[in-house]
């Protein structure tokens, strides 16, 4: 039985769904196409072939298959290896096991999270299929960043995905949630593993709302939380969504390691969705109201008190309560 030809789907997605004939050509043997799409068939895509000879990306199946999203990535390290599950308690446990097997980078999907979770414990919930969620473990052995600074190279590197894949202004909402127009759609968290002595491994797990009906979430959650498909009108494409993301997070993960928080910072300043804006936080229990003047990767959250001085607030001991415009 034929195999599926992963070059056809990820061509096809990263070209707007559809083929050139030259493209397509370059791609699979004319001999063997019809034995090709019948393969991804299978797997729950439906191709068609135009009269000029333009192959179109009809539909796709609701889950996800490591195989298309680890063909062709192009990583050096994110993504070197990918799982997809049906169901799991938490992606960021599975991610913490590979740490400590030394499997670095592999990138563990799942459809479900019975037990998934935000930072400060907070419960985060997704209906099977509606999202993307995955973990993954970074070696920060010898690095001198804060596991928070992994946290934001993880938001900024869900926004530019959102961005170049689906067009939407998608902003960072200091230290680790992204927003589309003041709705939260993806949340990071990055968690330590514990009893480590000799090396620092850190896991980062990512969720993105990608085609959630509103309706499906807790009450409390329906006001502040948003869905890409709901802001384009449409459902969207979560394999090339989880393809672009892991790139991205690639890249931010070689600038970390080559000392790069400069560089991060300067990402997120212009991703922010809170700089220069009126922001009220609670930091060790004490409440802190000015204006938001900067967003550093390696110090935290700058904000002008009233009165005139400035104040650092670090994302581990901070909650974010309010933020608004002049």
């Amino acid at each position: 039985m034929t195999k599926p030809n992963w070059s056809l789907v990820t061509a096809a997605r990263e070209s707007g769904g559809r083929m050139t004939a030259s493209r397509m050509e370059s791609l699979v043997d004319q001999r063997e196409l019809q034995s090709e799409l019948a393969a991804l068939s299978r797997r729950g895509y439906r191709f068609s072939v135009t009269s000029r000879g333009t192959l179109v990306l009809e539909a796709w199946p609701n889950r996800l298959f490591a195989e298309e999203i680890a063909f062709g990535l192009g990583t050096d390290v994110v993504g070197g290896r990918v799982e997809t599950h049906w169901s799991v308690a938490s992606t960021n446990d599975l991610a913490r096991a590979q740490a400590k097997r030394k499997r670095e980078g592999t990138a563990i999907f799942a459809e479900e999270q019975t037990a998934g979770r935000g930072r400060f414990g907070r419960a985060w919930t997704a209906p099977k299929f509606s999202s993307l969620l995955f973990s993954t473990a970074l070696d920060a052995g010898g690095l001198s960043f804060a596991p928070e600074a992994l946290a934001l190279a993880g938001a900024a590197a869900v926004a530019e995905a959102v961005a170049q894949v689906h067009n939407l202004p998608a902003r960072i909402r200091w230290p680790n949630d992204v927003l589309v127009e003041g709705k939260k759609i993806s949340g990071v968290l990055v968690e330590g593993i514990a009893g480590e002595t000799k090396s620092r491994w850190l896991v980062v797990g990512i969720g993105v709302n990608v085609n959630l009906d509103a309706a499906a979430l807790p009450e409390d959650l329906r006001e502040a939380a948003g869905s890409i498909s709901g802001f384009l009108g449409h459902e969207a494409d979560r394999a090339l969504l989880a393809r672009a993301v892991l790139r991205r997070l690639d890249f931010w993960w070689e600038v970390l390691k080559a000392g790069g928080l400069g560089r991060l910072s300067a990402s997120c300043r212009m991703l922010s969705s809170i700089l220069g804006t009126f922001a009220t936080l609670v930091s060790k229990g004490k409440t802190y109201s000015g204006r938001v003047v900067d967003i550093d990767a390696e110090v935290g959250l700058v904000l002008q008190l009233a009165g005139g001085p400035t104040r650092a607030f670090a994302p581990g001991e901070t909650i974010l309560v309010h933020s608004e415009s002049y």
